[in-house]
């Protein structure tokens, strides 16, 4: 339910900017109704007229209807187009819009016990708004002004419960373009800077349950571009057709510095109250999405990140700390007939926990407390048997995507006083597939032994285990000949499925 209405009020924000225009203010109008259709909204005018160099259209509802998601209507009392003169367009919308939302509170799994609806009314106030649109029909830019623009969640029922405001987000000081260029198919570029965002909730359910939180971001960005034809964000589009045909969508998000607090009350199975709360502070963070027929990316990464967490069931804040965190995830989603790259990366870089956190297991101070960090760079290629947007492919029971070739470009670890590392090639053997690879990883550890030494102190391994433990952990790592406190590992894969560690088979 959370991400319906997050959706539903971005997607009111971004009503508020007419996507195409032309050097008049009835084809800007036409070209705005026109663009909304093709997203697969209804557009629908209570009347409209024309007094000298203005069009007022009034009481338009933009509505999309989908079964399984719901309907969501936005009504706009007035808005004023005016012809300025010059070839450009001044599009002015009423201080405040409206709009509803109904729906199932989830997916339905079972049609005999259907979900819940979720009710909602929204409104949006947007003082002192403006757009200029300028161009030619060929090619057009919409440059957007908005001083203050406060998105209202007024209203919201799921089943017997009933709130009345309880989520309000301000964005301060937003500009931004939006660029159309005319063509088979359909060119958009966009962008969007606002100053800071203010976001706070008051979510209250039955049996004295509430969730509270406010916060804020600072320095948001997004830009983007999208090439389609009419039609292909529709309720009935087949994306994988889109794809097909070109379609191309890409965007970023940035942003400065977050804050956020929050508090919780719940009921435990015994009925007592629970209380929960928190806070978190980050210093900016950076998302990526692009989709075509070339494949899937998602990519991310924020800078430093604390958080502080305070639970029912320990007497102090539990809190921690990460320096910096990255993801990068290609996927290609195309049939072919060839292997297609694809890559999975991931890093978590000098994670810390509070020394309360540390205490819970080690109260005698054993283990290091160094930072922690994790880094996967992950890179292949592999056989896309069907078209993985293709719903008949998403429904079957093989996967159509299958890894032929891995190559493990880096896996670091650091944790508690000692560091692996490990690289290497693996490959399905022909006529077989990757379960059973052909190829080499090698592997280089620091301070093994003194890691377990210390997790004895601590009694994660009981002393009479281990021996035990060294002997298995001797089959598997040799000493480095110029450092004992080095150890390596060559793993290597042979077709048949046998394993050798370091020349001994282990498999």
């Amino acid at each position: 339910m959370t991400l319906r209405l997050t959706s539903s009020a971005i997607a009111l924000a971004a009503m508020t900017m007419p996507a195409f225009a032309d050097v008049t203010a009835e084809q800007v109008w036409q070209a705005w109704v026109e663009y909304y259709q093709s997203t697969g909204y209804t557009v629908t005018e209570g009347s409209r007229d024309l007094a000298g160099e203005t069009l007022t259209v009034r009481d338009v509802v933009f509505a999309f209807s989908e079964p399984q998601s719901g309907e969501l209507k936005f009504t706009v009392p007035t808005i004023e187009l005016h012809n300025t003169g010059d070839g450009k367009v001044r599009t002015v919308y009423a201080d405040t819009l409206s709009g509803t939302y109904v729906g199932p509170d989830a997916p339905e799994t079972d049609p005999a016990t259907p979900a819940d609806k979720v009710e909602a009314d929204f409104s949006a106030s947007m003082p002192n708004n403006e757009i200029v649109t300028s161009g030619s029909v060929e090619a057009m830019t919409h440059e957007f002004t908005y001083p203050t623009l406060v998105l209202n969640l007024d209203r919201l029922k799921t089943g017997d419960a009933e709130m009345t405001k309880p989520m309000e987000v301000t964005l301060t000081n937003s500009t931004g373009s939006m660029e159309t260029v005319a063509g088979d198919l359909k060119k958009y570029t966009y962008a969007m800077k606002t100053e800071k965002a203010d976001f706070k909730g008051d979510f209250k359910g039955n049996a004295d349950e509430s969730v509270t939180f406010d916060g804020s971001v600072e320095g948001l960005e997004t830009t983007g571009d999208i090439a389609a034809k009419p039609g292909m964000f529709g309720t009935e589009a087949d994306m994988n057709a889109a794809l097909k045909e070109g379609m191309s969508v890409q965007g970023t998000l940035k942003a400065g510095a977050a804050v956020t607090n929050f508090a919780s009350s719940m009921k435990d199975e015994n009925g007592a109250a629970q209380q929960m709360s928190g806070k978190s502070d980050g210093k900016g963070f950076e998302l990526s999405f692009g989709m075509s027929q070339d494949g899937l990316v998602y990519q991310g990464g924020s800078d430093a990140v604390t958080a502080e967490i305070q639970v029912p069931q320990f007497p102090f804040p539990l809190s921690y700390g990460v320096e910096s965190g990255t993801f990068d995830i290609q996927i290609p989603v195309m049939k072919s007939d060839d292997a297609q790259p694809f890559k999975i990366a991931y890093s978590l870089v000098n994670l810390t926990l509070s020394d309360e956190i540390w205490n819970l297991f080690d109260a005698q101070k054993a283990l290091p407390r160094d930072p922690a960090t994790l880094e996967l760079d992950v890179t292949g290629k592999a056989d896309v048997q069907a078209d993985l947007l293709d719903p008949a492919a998403q429904s079957a029971e093989a996967s159509p995507f299958m890894p032929s070739q891995v190559t493990l470009n880096r896996l670091a670890l650091s944790l508690l006083g000692a560091k692996a590392e490990a690289t290497g090639d693996l490959a399905a053997p022909e006529g077989g597939d990757i379960s059973t690879p052909v190829g080499t990883i090698k592997a280089r550890y620091e301070n093994l032994n003194g890691l377990l030494d210390n997790l004895g102190k601590t009694g994660f391994i009981p002393a009479e285990q281990l021996s035990g433990v060294r002997m298995m952990l001797a089959m598997f790592a040799k000493p480095d000949a110029s450092d004992p406190n080095i150890q390596t590992t060559d793993l290597e894969f042979k077709e048949g499925g046998s394993i050798f560690a370091n020349g001994q088979q282990i498999q």
